[in-house]
């Protein structure tokens, strides 16, 4: 028999090192996040106006040592003066599809303050950037990368601005719970096409909380795209830290993505927009103050989830039974009498959740190519706040937001089930060692009704609840060494049973 101890994420990474080899690993625990940084710590930027900088970066002659490496390839870093900004260095990051890694990203190693500036320009090459067609094949350029607890399992970034199907998205996730691997509730922004052959700047000013406290901004090209207030990361004792380059999992298009960066800076919460910006940026004027509209142009209707059509309108006082409801997989449906922009919708009461809009269908929970995403509610109270905006990503004139408070009931209760289910897992029945990725998971359930897996390798999160089997196929993650699959089951109840996991050495 196997021994199965369950290794810490440290030690697990030794064998992923084994398999991509990283010019400069990063650290296994980030210093503790501050508040304040002292004057000490400031740098001189050469730029004499600029102050209050833990960072400033020209990639000249090189990398500086502030900045780490996650680089998996001799072609993956690189400083060029071929299409540098400034007439001086900029990075050049490549990453292919040759399944030898994920990412090739440069960080910053150094405490991350719990509010600050972030200032660069990027540069995305059309030849290497063909718009993927496939939702899954996104890019993720730039992001803000939680620092895990020692109870937390691997979970998507707080804060990531991502290439998809040739558009520009920034995404927020968020978690109040102290461990925890997935999200709360995640906010998208889509922030207009890819612009590619030239330049871009960008500035970030992010106060860091898993709280309503929690603020973003964003600037593209001097125009602000984003003015968010709430969440934006996970109850973690350490603050994110700050990431630039490519991380790309699936790929349906192109052999290769490379992007350049130049002009990086990072200020502390005394610095100012002007401090960080790249040289090209300019602060916009702020649109002149125009009156809000007194009228409401909203109305909300209870919408089908799984036949995408109306149910009932959502007004003031309604009381939805799920009971007599035709099916317990909802969204909720915003419709508007005149040109918008977009709407923010504010969900509180028995569940939360927070999303934003700018196209059509206006959906609180969102869309998938037209096709509703599933609410499923739980019994209790709870008021949505709707908001219109003249503009997209929630700018512009404001409407007078919609509020419905509404109650959710059940009249015919689930079964009670006193014995949560149990789940037993083998990998090619309990084999040691394959040398072929492709295996046979053994699945040993009782009292269960649906099961869902998690690939430690595959730095992912858990899969999708589906109906339980006693066997499924699974094609293990790129690269030989021990290989770690989990699996969790559920009853009809809803109860889960405890994660258990095996593993299996590819050879």
């Amino acid at each position: 028999m196997k021994l199965k101890t369950l290794l810490g994420l440290s030690f697990l990474s030794l064998f992923t090192m084994s398999c991509e080899q990283e010019e400069l690993v990063e650290p296994k625990s980030v210093a503790p996040a501050v508040t304040t940084v002292s004057d000490a710590t400031y740098i001189t930027s050469i730029d004499a106006s600029r102050k209050n900088l833990l960072a400033e970066e020209s990639f000249d002659p090189s990398l500086s040592k502030i900045f780490g490496r996650q680089v998996y390839s001799t072609y993956g870093f690189g400083v060029t003066t071929s299409l540098s900004k400034n007439n001086s260095q900029a990075v050049r990051l490549e990453l292919r599809n040759d399944k030898s890694a994920v990412r090739s990203e440069i960080y910053y190693g150094q405490p991350t303050p719990s509010t600050g500036w972030y200032g660069l320009s990027l540069y995305l090459p059309s030849d290497t950037w063909q718009n993927e067609t496939d939702s899954d094949a996104w890019e993720i350029i730039t992001q803000f990368h939680g620092t895990t607890d020692s109870g937390d399992g691997t979970r998507v970034p707080p804060i990531s601005l991502s290439v998809l199907k040739g558009r520009f998205v920034l995404t927020i996730n968020y978690s109040a719970k102290r461990f925890n691997t997935t999200p709360d509730g995640r906010v998208r922004y889509d922030l207009g096409p890819v612009v590619k052959d030239k330049w871009l700047d960008f500035v970030y000013n992010i106060k860091y909380s898993y709280k309503a406290d929690g603020q973003l901004r964003l600037w593209m090209n001097g125009n602000k795209v984003v003015d968010y207030t709430g969440p934006n990361t996970y109850n973690d004792a350490v603050n994110p830290h700050f990431k630039m380059g490519v991380y790309k999992r699936n790929w349906s298009k192109g052999s290769k993505r490379v992007i350049y960066f130049d002009d990086v800076r990072i200020g502390d919460s005394k610095a100012t927009y002007n401090d960080v910006a790249p040289k090209a940026s300019n602060v916009v004027s702020p649109p002149p103050v125009e009156k809000p509209d007194t009228s409401q142009p909203l109305t909300l209707t209870l919408m089908n989830a799984d036949t995408h059509l109306p149910i009932q309108p959502l007004t003031n006082g309604a009381i939805l039974d799920l009971a007599k409801l035709p099916t317990r997989n909802l969204n909720i449906l915003a419709t508007s009498s005149k040109t918008i922009g977009s709407i923010v919708f504010s969900l509180s009461g028995a569940q939360v959740s927070n999303s934003m809009q700018s196209s059509a269908p206006y959906s609180v929970f969102g869309d998938s190519g037209g096709k509703y995403l599933t609410w499923t509610p739980v019994a209790g109270t709870y008021s949505l706040v709707s908001t219109a905006y003249a503009g997209i990503n929630g700018t512009g004139t404001a409407n007078v937001p919609l509020t419905v408070n509404f109650q959710v009931i059940d009249q015919v209760t689930p079964p009670t089930e006193t014995v949560p289910p149990t789940v037993a897992l083998t990998i090619n029945n309990d084999a040691v060692a394959t040398n072929s990725a492709s295996v046979t998971l053994n699945i040993n359930a009782t009292g269960a009704t649906e099961m869902r897996f998690y690939d430690d390798n595959d730095d992912d999160i858990w899969g999708t609840w589906e109906p339980v089997a006693t066997t499924k196929n699974w094609v293990l993650s790129a690269g030989t060494g021990p290989k770690w699959i989990k699996v969790q089951v559920r009853n009809a109840a809803g109860q889960e049973s405890e994660a258990t996991f095996d593993s299996i050495n590819l050879e």
